[in-house]
């Protein structure tokens, strides 16, 4: 069985099947696909000062230049009014003003999309070969109020299919698009029957807009062109509903006692005071959230006896379709996965109505969910037409350029702000092409973790006295592992029994009394060509309890991290040939401080995953009563691993943050830290 992959546009069936239309007329014909986007904002922190920006980018650019803001590969078409029209007192006449108002606007933005569609135009592109090119429009880019007022339809609709406000809870196996045709139809009775309009959109499905901006552009389908929204659709919509359904089940205080407890971790946010602390929660504090939510309902009991199975299931379920959701390459495969993930979910969802929590599923939100697979199958994956991304054009093309104005008819004073800035920056690309220096890396979307350690020059502490490692840093054996390690590494050609290892370290001793010790090992990636920024990864803390500036006191911190166990010290990607410890100090041998070592705690392998939260399970590894321990090579450690306490029905009192990967024994492999972590478990 062949396996297709959908990563870019241009994978996409949606621009194969137009390139062969296209081809009968316009042999060599290029397909220019526009991606609008629009969203209203404000633009002043206190007060109501909007602004109501247009955006357009191309689907030929690769998506990796287009989510970066600093590419400027998206460009302001236009500021659309923000009025309320108060003047108007009927509310109805008033909604469909607005709406009018929002598509007369926008059609005066791609009218030039019409006859260049329809014949084409010559365009010449960076190599410098002029294509007869066929500019389209592909996709609209909106939260669920814009994609409502692009399409047409009415509020708690789907704008994509005619499932209506009551008819979105239950799951087909597939559903039809909006018949174009037929709203074309009735939008094309306008002139000749005005009286009859109103009801000729109503049977059609949609409001009685008049001559909607998508209406005349060739090869255009709206209601395809309406994209999956990972930011509102998920983080903001499901996931936020998600969050509340299981606080509402289990009880905000032992949530919250939870997440006081879990270990810190580079990847996860530490809610110091719990998940009910927030009055206004944004998209990144829910993906926090997102992260730490099924370990921390794993042991919890409904109230009423009730079996909770159900209920982590459907958390586990929209998890997992979350996560693939945003894979930036898709397979058949993966795609079955995303689709059984939704399925999942809605096989177990009876559980908030038994609860009583919720009556029904009726969510424009949720019901988006089921054509995400369509959505990627036509136009590459959901990182193609990322509403984030606008999100962030906001502040350099509206609130920016809004405080660069003295806030008096500032519209006009915007547009000579952007084209003086847009000067600017088209000169300093000059200046450094001219000069020679490196442009940003191109660097493809990939699952896989490409951090390099990076350690300081210096040590943080530049002797520490072995008894102090002892007592500060809680490694207990540190003088036996290193010796078993120097022992091992000067006998790399033989294989020494456990034995043969023990026998000759009893008569050897370290001709030293302190080591340099360094408190945090980072995973870094070359942001640009001339490898001169990185970015910060992973990183890893191994660091005894101290006082800030300020003096206040801060607890120990070492964390857990991902080891690679194959004797040649090379595994792959995923989890076999790994094993998790919990690193102790980093250090180096004095007088060969380039070679980096870790003193780790082992944990025990992993276990099968549970059949119901599928979540790898991990215990402390003992020799009798004693922790296993080894000196490693700082090159064995391969990232940063988050756990999660096996809490049982309520938190001991005692545990905290900082003690409880000691108090604990038994621990949760924590998958959905991080992107990479979720592939690779």
């Amino acid at each position: 069985m062949d396996t297709r992959m959908y990563s870019e546009m241009h994978t996409g069936k949606w621009w194969w099947k137009l390139q062969g239309e296209l081809e009968k007329n316009f042999p060599g014909a290029t397909i220019i696909p526009i991606l609008i986007s629009s969203d209203k904002t404000r633009v002043v922190a206190f007060g109501t000062k909007s602004a109501y920006p247009v955006y357009m980018t191309i689907g030929n650019i690769p998506k990796e230049l287009r989510r970066k803001p600093s590419q400027r590969t998206h460009i302001l078409l236009g500021y659309l009014p923000t009025t309320p029209l108060h003047h108007v007192q009927n509310k109805a006449s008033r909604r469909r003003m607005v709406a009018n108002l929002f598509h007369y606007c926008v059609s005066r933005m791609t009218e030039p999309l019409k006859p260049a569609g329809e014949t084409g135009i010559p365009m010449t592109s960076g190599d410098g070969i002029t294509r007869h090119t066929f500019p389209i429009f592909a996709c609209f880019v909106g939260d669920y109020p814009e994609q409502v007022l692009v399409s047409g339809c009415k509020s708690g609709d789907c704008p994509k299919c005619p499932a209506k406000r009551g008819e979105l809870e239950q799951l087909e196996d597939r559903y039809e698009f909006r018949d174009l045709t037929k709203v074309l139809d009735a939008l094309s009775t306008f002139e000749n029957d005005p009286g009859g309009y109103a009801s000729k959109c109503a049977e059609a499905g949609i409001k009685p807009i008049v001559h909607p901006f998508w209406e005349s552009l060739p090869y255009s389908d709206v209601y395809l062109a309406i994209t999956p929204d990972v930011l509102h659709q998920l983080y903001q919509g499901v996931m936020k509903h998600l969050i509340s359904w299981v606080t509402a089940a289990f009880g905000q205080k032992e949530i919250d006692a939870r997440t006081k407890c879990l270990p810190p971790n580079h990847n996860i946010r530490a809610f110091s005071k719990g998940l009910s602390s927030f009055s206004r929660l944004t998209g990144k504090e829910h993906a926090d959230m997102c992260r730490i939510l099924l370990g921390l309902i794993i042991d919890l009991k409904l109230p009423d006896g009730r079996s909770p199975l159900p209920l982590i299931k459907c958390v586990r379920s929209l998890l997992d379709f979350l996560y693939l959701a945003q894979y930036p390459l898709h397979t058949s495969k993966t795609l079955r996965l995303l689709k059984q993930s939704l399925e999942q979910f809605h096989k177990n969802k009876h559980i908030f109505v038994d609860l009583g929590i919720r009556e029904n599923f009726n969510l424009p939100k949720l019901h988006s969910l089921a054509h995400y697979v369509e959505s990627i199958q036509l136009f590459g994956t959901t990182d193609n037409y990322n509403t984030e991304y606008t999100e962030r054009l906001h502040i350099n093309l509206a609130k920016d350029a809004y405080r660069a104005t003295n806030h008096r008819d500032e519209y006009s004073q915007i547009t000579l702000w952007l084209e003086r800035k847009e000067k600017i920056l088209r000169h300093q690309s000059y200046l450094d092409w001219q000069s020679g220096k490196s442009t940003s890396a191109l660097r493809p979307t990939s699952m896989e973790f490409n951090g390099t350690p990076t350690i300081t020059k210096w040590p943080s502490v530049r002797a520490v006295d072995l008894a102090d490692l002892v007592k500060n840093y809680g490694a207990k054996f540190f003088r036996e592992a290193l010796l078993r390690h120097l022992v091992i590494s000067r006998h790399t050609g033989t294989r020494l029994t456990k034995n043969q290892v023990e026998n000759k370290i009893v008569f050897m001793d370290l001709p030293f009394t302190s080591v340099p010790v360094y408190h945090r090992l980072k995973f870094t990636v070359a942001t640009d060509l001339g490898q001169s920024k990185f970015t910060t990864l992973d990183a890893i803390h191994a660091r005894p309890e101290h006082r800030s500036r300020r003096r206040a006191l801060i607890g120990a911190r070492f964390d857990t991290a991902l080891l690679s166990v194959e004797p040649n010290g090379e595994s792959e990607n995923g989890l076999r040939g790994h094993q998790v410890g919990q690193v102790r100090v980093i250090f180096a041998l004095p007088g060969a401080e380039d070679e980096h070592l870790a003193y780790v705690e082992w944990f025990t392998k992993f276990t099968a995953p549970d059949p119901n939260h599928r979540m790898l399970k991990v215990n402390h590894a003992f020799d009798g009563q004693e922790r296993i321990t080894s000196v490693v090579p700082l090159s064995s450690i391969r990232r940063s691993i988050h756990l999660i306490p096996k809490f049982g029905p309520n938190v001991p009192e005692h545990w905290t943050s900082v003690n409880v990967l000691e108090e604990c024994s038994t621990f949760y492999l924590n998958q959905f830290s991080d992107r990479h972590m979720y592939y690779i478990a």
